[in-house]
């Protein structure tokens, strides 16, 4: 990260863009997935409500079958409150895995 872009992120002046939040957030990605989609119950969901709630873009549609990327997660559950048919299923990650937010 060079100094600019550090001290841009610090000034009280400026208002973080998501992306400018996105940036702040470390991750120690794990081998095994926290998220698992039943792929036969989203086959039947019309709304793909998880593609569009999740501010990470952690699902992806790929020849009709709804995809996790579980290394973009941030843990902020969207995806379990707004799947009413509970086709995802999502544990926190493994001890020592996971999110760290900086500065919040």
């Amino acid at each position: 990260m060079t100094n600019n872009k550090k001290t841009a992120l610090h000034s009280p002046e400026k208002q973080l863009t998501l992306e400018d939040k996105l940036f702040l957030v470390k991750t120690k990605k794990d081998t095994v997935s926290h998220i698992k989609v039943n792929s036969k119950m989203c086959k039947h969901c019309a709304s793909k409500m998880c593609l569009i709630v999740c501010p990470a873009k952690t699902y992806e549609e790929r020849k009709g079958v709804i995809e996790a990327n579980y290394e973009n997660c941030l843990e902020c559950g969207s995806c379990r409150v707004i799947c009413t048919d509970g086709a995802i299923e999502w544990e926190n990650p493994r001890g020592g895995f996971g999110v760290t937010f900086i500065n919040g």
